[in-house]
């Protein structure tokens, strides 16, 4: 077995941050020459230490792959040449174990296409020249890729049983070909998938079939980790079953009871013993110890110190987190040792100690988080999302730190700024990720122009939402509902989903009045203290950026929050979007299409409304001559916008948002224009102007559905386009009044002295007293600077 591999998959298992989701991907061993097993280690080293890249251009030359490109590899690009190269490959050991390897390198990357083509290329090399051992290697490989492409699924609300259940079939063809020790490596997966999946299904006889084998396995690094695999997913499965009493472990909850709790107790005939659980560990951790394997001794230490945090064994815990986090910080395994920060400050709240040493715990965590997320920048986008996912519970867990009190005292302003500094850096990592790039800060929060705008920061936390409110010139105030965050998620994926389709008012009234309760109602003395407050704020978190605050509903007064005199604007980072005013008077590029087309087998329908709308704007705005139909591609948009001196983007065409670059997409003619290539041919189209582009506008797109980071990945294209604001729709406008808003918007935002979020306002409003619905009036957002 591997050595190196086992040490990829930790470094993957410690950077996602918890114990039952992503079990540790084994691979296995198949004979090599002597020159490619050089050249394969020394890609498997480059892939152990998180150089992706790297090793990625290692493995190219030992295929002879020299032509192919790994930024393009890692982008889930590959051309009909390259594809036609990969087919030629020679049938040989070595080019099946170095696709698969290849595979392998891209899977992590959060290359699924790419990965997919060359691990079915391993298989079928392997399965022509009748390698049994090279087969089942690829198979296991395919399960773990199957894994990760449910992952993703998940990640956007999509359905994954598909994918799990092609990852079982895979794990299982592992089993039936391998030797017996890949084959316990083929069914330590499918257990961690099973437990994590499907825990009713009978997966006593598979844990019993594993147990004799682990237990006899003699004291190398391989075992080591094989009995920490073992270990995570027992204690996954304890959870599930509810043999643990989850209502008695102490919050903040450890990462293996938050992810491995189901909503329904699981029943299973499998029942392992904690004392054994215990043993395996310390077990792992003795034989580190001997081996001198300080990084295989750091991990079993501290997951033996997360089984007795979640026993309530709490000073035992403390002492194996210190141990844990010193070697770990010795080596400088960051990766492994933010785990252990994080686990210490759960550990001091729990043991009742100085709310200040947690802090200072958590703080350490997320900085070590910080420093590793940069290192991550250059991956693929994935990949940073499956980090942020699995490191968010740190960010909100210190969050609720710093705002809890004694009785109802106010937090310290200290306390509020670095709770906004958190999530900020929350939203900061989320638009970086999408973008690929680091990027900076353009302005302070505390340097705004607007002072007549309040900004809401709205943190959803594990049993309460925190408002931190803020009036330029004054001090933070902060206010919070007492509310479980499962009935907050709940009520905003059913209130999102109930806007998003017709004829559901008054259940969308019903749940609008609810997050009004929440969110509103807490800042009305607040508000009402301030009347020359005129623009609400919002920097979203979670599952609030699906919904579009315009909706939100004052049961006492009967009215929407449109209603009101507010105008609305969504800041997802705010230090990011720097506010500032309209500087000179808008030229608009118009273009679109509205033609129905069928690309790469997905149906548009036909806009009907396209040449009324441009053609309104045009008489309302200075606007070029609308780029329509046939016209609206790729190259004829750049040309445009390089040979206009135009301030303003209008582009009315079906189009979606999501937090998958991938799946962020305008339609040309007989084209999908990607998030990054919108991006590209604003900035490339702009690049010799020194003024910036201020506002684009995304008519007749939406959002994907159920993806509480899309509007993230629309921040991002604006970012990386260089406009300042972004006016789009959450979920797909009706044509005919659409066209009536984009007019009316472009009208009021000729006037003199109106903002972006007041022409939105008011076109809205306007909207809204010809056509009640919520469904027609409300999915407008406006995303960036409001002035």
């Amino acid at each position: 077995m591997n050595t190196k591999k086992w040490k990829i998959s930790l470094i993957i298992a410690a950077t996602t941050a918890f114990l039952c989701s992503l079990q540790i991907p084994i691979t296995a061993q198949i004979p090599r020459t002597p020159k490619t097993n050089t050249q394969l280690t020394a890609a498997q080293n480059l892939q152990s230490a998180g150089l992706y890249r790297q090793a990625c251009n290692s493995l190219l030359p030992v295929l002879e792959l020299t032509n192919f490109n790994c930024q393009t590899l890692i982008d889930n690009q590959l051309s009909p040449t390259e594809k036609a190269t990969l087919e030629k490959l020679p049938n040989t050991e070595i080019s099946a174990s170095g696709l698969r390897t290849l595979g392998d390198v891209l899977r992590v990357t959060g290359a699924l296409k790419t990965s997919e083509i060359m691990l079915n290329r391993s298989l079928a090399i392997a399965q022509n020249l009748q390698l049994k051992q090279a087969v089942s290697a690829a198979y296991l490989s395919l399960g773990n890729l199957q894994r990760a492409i449910a992952k993703r699924q998940e990640d956007i609300r999509k359905n994954a049983k598909l994918n799990y259940a092609q990852a079982l079939k895979f794990y299982e063809r592992a089993i039936a070909l391998s030797a017996q020790t890949e084959q316990l490596q083929a069914k330590l997966n499918k257990l961690s998938l099973l437990v994590e999946t499907q825990p009713d299904s009978d997966i006593g006889n598979l844990w019993q079939e594993i147990k004799p084998t682990v237990d006899n396995l003699p004291p190398t690094t391989e075992s080591i980790y094989a009995r920490i695999d073992f270990a995570e997913s027992l204690i996954c499965l304890k959870v599930q079953t509810r043999d643990l009493d989850i209502d008695k472990i102490l919050l903040p909850l450890p990462p293996a009871v938050k992810h491995c709790t189901f909503p329904t107790k699981t029943k299973t005939a499998a029942n392992p013993e904690l004392i054994y659980i215990a043993k395996l560990l310390a077990s792992a951790a003795k034989d580190a110890t001997k081996l001198g394997n300080l990084q295989a001794e750091s991990y079993a230490k501290g997951s033996l110190g997360e089984l007795y945090e979640i026993t309530g064994q709490l000073s035992d815990a403390k002492q194996l987190t210190t141990e844990a986090l010193g070697i770990a910080q010795s080596i400088q395994a960051a990766d492994i040792g933010y785990r252990w920060q994080w686990q210490l400050g759960r550990l001091t709240v729990k043991s009742k100690g100085e709310t200040k040493s947690a802090i200072a715990a958590y703080q350490t965590s997320v900085q070590t988080l910080q420093s590793l997320r940069k290192d991550l920048i250059a991956v693929n986008p994935d990949v940073q999302f499956s980090f942020r996912d699995n490191a968010e519970p740190v960010y909100r867990e210190l969050v609720d730190l710093l705002v809890t009190t004694e009785g109802n005292s106010q937090p310290n302003q200290a306390n509020l700024e670095q709770a906004i500094q958190q999530i900020d850096a929350l939203q900061l990592a989320e638009i970086e990720n999408f973008l690929r790039c680091n990027l900076s800060p353009t302005i302070a929060i505390n340097k705004i122009p607007d002072k007549q705008a309040a900004l809401i920061y709205p943190i959803i936390l594990e049993d309460k939402i925190a408002i931190i409110f803020q009036v330029p010139g004054k001090p933070l105030t902060y206010r919070e509902t007492r509310v479980p965050r499962k009935t907050v998620e709940t009520t905003l994926q059913q209130l999102r989903n109930n806007l998003s389709e017709r004829g559901y008012n008054l259940e969308v009234i019903a749940d609008a009045k609810k997050v009004y309760q929440w969110l509103i109602e807490p800042l009305k003395p607040e508000l009402d203290k301030n009347p020359q407050i005129e623009t609400l704020v919002f920097v979203q978190d979670g599952d609030l950026r699906n919904i579009p605050m315009a909706v939100l509903y004052d049961e006492k007064s009967d009215k929407y929050l449109v209603e009101d005199k507010y105008a609305i604007a969504i800041s997802p980072q705010l230090t990011l979007f720097a506010p500032q005013p309209l500087q000179q008077k808008l030229k608009v590029f118009v273009g679109g299409i509205g033609q129905p087309q069928n690309i790469d087998g997905k149906n548009f329908e036909v806009i009907q409304k396209i040449k009324e709308e441009l053609e309104g704007i045009s008489k309302k705005i200075p606007a070029s001559q609308p780029l329509l139909e046939a016209n609206f591609t790729k190259t004829n948009i750049q040309n445009q916008l390089q040979t206009g001196n135009f301030s303003a983007v209008h582009l009315k065409t079906h189009g979606e948002f999501s937090s998958d670059p991938d799946e962020t997409y305008i339609v040309a003619y007989q084209k999908r224009l990607k998030g990054q290539d919108i991006a590209s041919l604003i900035e490339t189209g702009t690049q010799e102007r020194s003024t910036n582009i201020e506002l684009l506008v995304l008519s007749a797109c939406q959002t994907a559905s159920g993806d509480n980071r899309a509007v993230l990945g629309l921040a991002g294209i604006a970012v990386r386009a260089g406009a300042r604001s972004t006016l789009s729709t959450l979920w797909e406008a009706r044509d005919a009044p659409n066209t009536e808003l984009m007019v009316q918007f472009y009208e009021e935002l000729s006037k003199p002295g109106m903002t972006r979020a007041k022409a939105l306002h008011l076109a809205q409003k306007s909207l809204f007293e010809r056509h009640q619905a919520a469904n027609i009036w409300a999915t407008y957002i406006l995303v960036g600077n409001w002035l």
